[in-house]
């Protein structure tokens, strides 16, 4: 009994410590779990993002080549007139 009347602050604040510790580790595990999530989540989108910018850039430059096709049947008829 005289031990425990002695080191009780000792006691107590040890086993706050250990409670303290282990709240903080499970905080800290709960708050690295959602940031994984998202992060999975965001390389998902950036997935998704490259495959769309691909599409976008093949449509653009099929359009590309149309006004390219456009633009020299313009300066051959404006060529032509201008030979008349």
């Amino acid at each position: 009994m005289e031990f425990i009347k002695e080191w009780w602050f000792i006691i107590a604040f040890t086993i706050s410590a250990l409670g303290g510790l282990y709240k903080m580790g499970k905080v800290l595990n709960e708050t690295l779990l959602k940031l994984n999530f998202e992060i999975m989540r965001l390389s998902d989108s950036l997935s998704e993002s490259k495959s769309d910018r691909l599409k976008l850039h093949s449509r653009v430059d099929v359009v590309d080549s149309r006004l390219d096709a456009h633009e020299t049947r313009i300066t051959v008829l404006e060529d032509w007139r201008k030979s008349k």
